[in-house]
């Protein structure tokens, strides 16, 4: 997978790479990704530091958690990147 994307980055076409065409690419379902952060908009978007008191984890099918340090307990300082997890959810239709 990751040499055929380097390749069509290179400029290669589906047909160049035996994929076939772009016209025979069907759709399967729809996907959104989401950086759950701790960014405070009222702050000009910087990290709010503290304690996760509560944390319930998404899931599920269709559901996929890139982690990252999401758990009740966790300190979250203002030091390091203030992503906390990745969400993506697929399904059938929007």
């Amino acid at each position: 997978i990751v040499q055929s994307q380097i390749r069509i980055a290179e400029g290669y076409s589906l047909a160049d790479i035996g994929l076939g065409r772009q016209e025979d690419v069907q759709p399967r379902g729809f996907a959104i990704q989401c950086r759950i952060t701790t960014e405070d908009p009222q702050s000009g978007f910087r990290p709010a530091a503290g304690t996760i008191s509560v944390y319930r984890s998404p899931g599920g099918s269709g559901i996929r958690l890139d982690g990252g340090n999401s758990f009740a307990g966790a300190v979250v300082t203002p030091h390091y990147d203030s992503l906390l997890m990745k969400v993506v959810a697929h399904g059938a239709t929007r």
